[in-house]
Formats: structure tokens, sequence, C-alpha cells
């Protein structure tokens, strides 16, 4: 099977700054940024963010040429699982996982890669966040 332009990025970040990560406009921000990052034109993108409560919530956004989901557990160790597709070649998803994980403060994060139109996935671990001492 042929490979297609564009992946998947699946993401688990723990460790994260509750300020943030239970702050509905700051976890909008950071995934809004994410897809301009991965090539998304100017004003293309939509959100939904939904917070749960007492804690926790899941925020989507998207555009013609990618998504980025985010589905936090503050109560579980601080941490959010993330989704980016992409639909396009010429992206480094890794820089903007890295800005993601900045964005959220965590201490540690995995990843796998997707490939898309493959049988296959490559596991990728450690992919920026700062490791506690």
């Amino acid at each position: 099977m042929e490979a297609v332009p564009g992946g998947r990025w699946v993401a688990e970040i723990y460790g994260c700054d509750l300020s943030v990560l239970e702050n509905p406009k700051m976890v909008e921000a950071a995934l809004l940024d994410a897809v301009m990052r991965l090539g998304a034109p100017k004003g293309s993108a939509q959100s939904v963010v939904y917070k749960f409560h007492p804690q926790g919530l899941s925020a989507a956004v998207v555009s013609p040429v990618a998504a980025v989901m985010i589905h936090t557990w503050p109560e579980d160790n601080a941490s959010a699982t993330l989704d980016l597709y992409f639909y396009r070649e010429g992206v480094d998803p890794e820089e903007v996982l890295k800005g993601l994980t900045r964005a959220f403060g965590a201490k540690e994060e995995s990843a796998f890669r997707y490939w898309r139109g493959t049988e296959h996935a490559i596991k990728r671990r450690g992919f920026g966040a700062e490791k506690a001492e």
C-alpha cells in the first residue's frame, strides 16, 4: 500500500500545569496555535471545548489541513491525551508536539506516529518536555 500525505500523532502528556490544563481558554489557544503551525490558513479553524464538572475538559480545533484534539484528566497525574491529524506534507508535527508540551507544562510525554495509507506505525518517546530531575 502506498503512503499518502500527512499523518496522525497520538500523544500522552503527564505532570501538566493544572492552571493551564483546567483553563478552557488557555487550552483552546494552545490548540489553535498548534493547528496554525500545522499549516491551517488564517481564520479557517473552528473549535469546540467541553468542560466537565468537577474537572477535566475535551477540546477540538479543526481546519481544512489539520485537526488537534485534547482530553484532560487533572485528577490522574495532571495528564492529557492529544491527537494531531495533518493532511499534507511540509509540516513538522514533532515541533508542534514540543510546543504543546511546553504550553501545558508537561514533565513527561510519549507519542506514536501513524503513517496514513500503510500498515506501520512508529513509536516515538520523549519529544521535548523538560525532564524532572
